[in-house]
């Protein structure tokens, strides 16, 4: 083993692409493994820093994709990345917000931040089931929002526009 593939995230990547490929066939393995490490070879810059191994793996992509080529079989959705499911969760609360508003701006304020956070984030993490509705819940919390915005405002200044009435000034005349 050559010391480009020694860099600790490298080993990290290979150990890991062996662990998906048990399943596959003997030889399919041994044909990725080798084909992963000759290309980490070729690829890496004699004294490979940490940036460039990371660069090279993000080139090679997500080890369950490769072993999904080699077996066949489709790619296991990893727990740590968002799926639809959060662009759901974004509409309802964004929804949520817009309805309650009006009869409870202390939960529909939160609830339209809720969709708002949780749209700006699945549309970060760049999935792409799930993301016209994301988009959706964004535009309806970001209305919802606003519309917030402008009934404090109104309320704002009809409360300092109402004139105070001075107790003394109100006793009636003898």
């Amino acid at each position: 083993m050559t010391a480009k593939l020694q860099h600790p995230l490298a080993q990290a990547y290979l150990d890991d692409l062996e662990r998906a490929l048990s399943g596959a066939d003997p030889r399919e393995r041994a044909d990725t493994l080798a084909s992963v490490r000759e290309h980490l070879t070729e690829a890496l810059p004699g004294n490979a820093s940490s940036e460039d191994v990371r660069g090279v793996l993000a080139e090679l992509g997500p080890v369950d994709a490769i072993a999904s080529i080699a077996t066949g079989a489709a790619p296991a959705t990893s727990p740590s990345r968002p799926t639809r499911g959060l662009a759901v969760v974004a509409t309802a609360a964004a929804i949520a917000g817009a309805l309650l508003l009006l009869p409870v701006p202390v939960v529909g304020v939160p609830l339209a931040l809720i969709g708002l956070v949780a749209a700006i984030v699945h549309l970060r993490t760049g999935e792409r089931s799930g993301r016209p509705l994301a988009r959706a819940a964004l535009v309806v919390a970001v209305l919802t929002l606003l519309a917030a915005a402008v009934l404090a405002l109104t309320l704002l200044a009809a409360s300092e526009s109402v004139p105070t009435q001075d107790p003394v000034q109100t006793a009636p005349a003898r």
